[in-house]
């Protein structure tokens, strides 16, 4: 996985070239808010590190047809796929002549869509569709290539959308919705371009104060194209990869004891062997075979397991990184995988040192056995030792995600998610008035409401910790100045039917819901969430007094900035990412909203899922051409947002639940061993009057010091490495010390019982018997 989302070289021609520029607010690790036209303008005119840039603009919108759906639209400049390196399979891509407002719309299909929309269909070429409210042409199929930061499905030029094409989007400098990837000009490195790029930003931000408040944080970020792909997953894949890395280190220490105890046992035919003018060599190679063929049998194994547990990596780094589809076990992986298994023989072949002259004297010598000697006991022990400490390390790792999995789970939402079912209901324009489309809408709504089994049913923009499409506006207060070095105050715009704050069980602070009256041409009217209303009226009551959106966006977007009455307070919710703080929202009536979506939540008097079927068939009936989208209940969505948590905690869980197996193992073999090793000595201390129990402590507590010398190891090692992990982790701290205690209890009591089998075996020698094999 770690070589598909971030070793292998991209698809694109010379994509080390290529570089992505992310603006942020509030530093390079806030949100990326994208970029305007005009902004865009300034670096293709001032930039000499860039040999091209192309723009991109995602945007959702519908494909008609006899089953309609909701696709993801890249709008691109004419020389997109010249400047991404992209070609395409069948067909052609966009150029400079496919740019402008007259020209026919156009699409080039990716060929993810391709094949999972046409099947394949090399006919699809010339074929007209309709998307949104146009008919297009497909001139292309694209080649197989990731893009960021979203999937796409289409790439258009941007004549499909009249937004786009507009003069507000043209010139609106903070009319930010565009991405942006250049290429590196030649000879020109990373460092060059990122030099210029913070110059062309400052110049431009004081050329245009009003468009950049200076309290914001501003930052443009070059970041090569092929990291970025890979961001989000980044250190999931490390973690993961350091996991395997300790089984692996685990389990090579394990096999390393038992060839240690292996080569011991063997010692006289491996003597008589050298007696008989076998070399070192010789005997090393011999040793490389019998490992080998145990080491490659394991790599194959393995692969075998690779095979069936590569999907459910692809479908975890599928949320994270849009290179999931270039995970494959090809043969770059396949010679790692053997390469590691033949380095692992080498090793336990060539690492031992297993006969020497004390050991071919003594043979020779007529001694009918010999024993390991200090040093390779100290060499067993310390290496059980070493499995103990990274046990403890691998687990303590697992139970920092799983106490975060279980926070999130735990995590108030501010939603009562329990009996509510969700979907989303494309909007569809065609031939319709913003009325028009807001009345289906409420009759889909009443309709539903009246469904046996439903208690409650209303409309919003955006379900509730979904990652649909959220609109940030900048919002102002009447009668409070903005403080000096604050940044502007920006929040949600959410419209919602009257009945949805009781359908989803967000409580009520203060004032009224929304009711029937607040219609279109009333009186403007919102609720606000408790973070706003403590925002702009600390210690104050908002019911009354009035809010406004503002900035450039409003114009492009048919919002109007006038003031608005609060007429009720409700609690904070939170996003989509539970580990964030609750974002600042103002709701607004259904029937007031300039841009209304069709999401609907229906509240149950039972398990909701059973009325999924009746709800489809009432939207079906009223809005057939409408796309019907993540038909799910809260609780499934809530279990979803911590689906990449829960995946990782139960795939290092895992890990260190081999990790522990094989640690114990590790330990009852080396007792084990000593036990063998040490009958005779045992029966002569049982025959001197030492007890079973006595013998029976003793390798207990011989055991006991490796158990401790690793559970101690560990625990330094931990209070390190766990820090490496903080930005996954949540609601718990990197080192924990219930968690800790947790791993130490685990480890003990597993350890404990892998140093009772050998003792037991200890106590339970005859005496005499072991005093006549002396």
């Amino acid at each position: 996985v770690i070589r598909g989302v971030l070793l292998r070289p991209l698809p694109h021609r010379d994509g080390e070239r290529l570089v992505y520029l992310r603006q942020t607010v509030d530093g390079p690790n806030g949100e990326n808010i994208r970029f305007s036209v005009p902004e865009i303008t300034d670096f293709r005119d001032q930039a000499k590190s860039f040999g091209g840039i192309a723009e991109y603009s995602g945007f959702p919108m519908t494909l008609g047809g006899a089953d309609p759906m909701r696709i993801n639209v890249g709008l691109v400049t004419g020389n997109f796929f010249s400047v991404m390196g992209l070609a395409p399979i069948l067909g052609r891509v966009t150029s400079a002549s496919d740019d402008g407002t007259g020209v026919p719309p156009v699409i080039i299909l990716t060929y993810d869509f391709w094949q999972r929309r046409f099947g394949g269909d090399r006919g699809v070429v010339g074929r007209t569709v309709q998307v949104g409210t146009s008919n297009a042409t497909i001139i292309g199929v694209l080649q197989p290539a990731p893009f960021f930061p979203e999937r796409m499905d289409v790439l258009m030029n941007m004549v499909i959308s009249e937004h786009h094409t507009s003069a507000q989007m043209v010139q609106g400098r903070t009319h930010r919705m565009t991405d942006m990837i250049a290429r590196l000009a030649p000879g020109v490195s990373l460092a060059q371009a990122k030099g210029e790029v913070s110059d062309i930003r400052k110049k431009v931000q004081r050329d245009h104060t009003d468009a950049y408040d200076p309290a914001s944080g501003y930052t443009v970020t070059v970041i090569p194209f092929r990291e970025a792909l890979g961001s989000g997953a980044k250190m999931t894949l490390w973690l993961l990869m350091a996991a395997a890395g300790f089984v692996l280190i685990i389990a090579c220490a394990n096999v390393t004891n038992l060839t240690l105890m292996r080569n011991i046992r063997r010692e006289q035919e491996l003597v008589i062997r050298t007696a008989l003018g076998a070399g070192s060599g010789r005997l090393r190679r011999l040793l490389f075979a019998e490992n080998a063929v145990l080491a490659l049998a394991g790599g194959m194994v393995g692969l075998v397991v690779a095979v069936g547990g590569v999907g459910i990596l692809k479908s975890l780094i599928a949320r994270s990184s849009n290179r999931a589809d270039e995970v494959a076990l090809d043969g770059t992986v396949l010679a790692f995988a053997l390469g590691l298994a033949a380095v692992v023989a080498v090793v336990l072949a060539y690492a031992p040192r297993f006969v020497d002259d004390t050991a071919l004297g003594g043979w020779l010598a007529g001694a009918g056995k010999s024993s390991a000697g200090t040093r390779r006991q100290r060499l067993q022990r310390a290496l059980v030792v070493a499995q103990v400490a990274a046990s403890v390390v691998l687990l303590m790792g697992a139970g920092l995600l799983i106490r975060t999995l279980q926070e999130l789970s735990e995590t108030e939402t501010g939603f009562e998610a329990d009996k509510v079912l969700t979907l989303e209901v494309v909007a569809d324009y065609t031939g319709r008035s913003m009325a028009d489309q807001i009345g289906r809408f409420e009759r889909i709504q009443r309709e539903v409401a009246t469904l046996p089994g439903v208690t409650d049913a209303a409309l919003t923009a955006a379900v509730p910790l979904s990652n649909g499409m959220t609109v940030v506006l900048e919002v102002k207060a009447e009668g409070r100045a903005q403080a000096a070095g604050e940044p502007i105050q920006r929040a949600i715009y959410r419209g919602v039917s009257p009945d949805f704050f009781r359908t989803v069980g967000v409580k009520s602070l203060g004032g009224r819901p929304f009711d029937a009256t607040d219609q279109a041409g009333r009186p403007w009217v919102v609720i606000i969430n408790k973070s706003l209303a403590e925002k702009f009226f600390p210690g104050k009551d908002p019911i009354g007094r009035r809010i406004a959106w503002t900035g450039e966006l409003l114009p492009i977007i048919g919002l109007s900035g006038e003031w608005r009455t609060v007429v009720g307070v409700v609690a904070d919710t939170k996003g989509h990412d539970l580990t964030e703080a609750p974002p600042a929202i103002v709701y607004i009536p259904m029937a007031q909203d300039v841009f209304p979506n069709g999401g609907l939540v229906v509240r149950a008097s039972q398990d909701p899922t059973g009325l999924a079927r009746q709800v489809v068939q009432v939207v079906r009936k009223i809005a057939p051409e409408a796309p019907i989208e993540h038909v799910m209940t809260m609780e499934q969505i809530k279990a979803d947002v911590v689906a990449p948590q829960r995946l990782n905690a139960i795939l290092v869980a895992a890990f260190g639940a081999l990790a522990l197996i094989i640690a114990a193992v590790g330990i009852a073999g080396v007792l084990a061993f000593s036990v063998s090793a040490r009958t005779n000595e045992i029966g002569i201390r049982m025959s001197l009057g030492a007890a079973a129990g006595q013998v029976h402590r003793m390798i207990l507590a011989d055991g006991g010091r490796l158990l401790l010398g690793g559970l101690t190891l560990g625990a330094v090692a931990s209070f390190f490495a766990t820090r490496l992990i903080q930005g996954m982790l949540y609601g718990v701290k990197a080192y924990d010390p219930m968690t800790l205690a947790a791993v130490a209890a685990v480890m003990a009591g597993i350890g404990l019982v892998a140093c009772w089998i050998p003792a037991a075996r200890a106590a339970r020698i005859d005496p005499v018997k072991a005093i006549r094999q002396t």
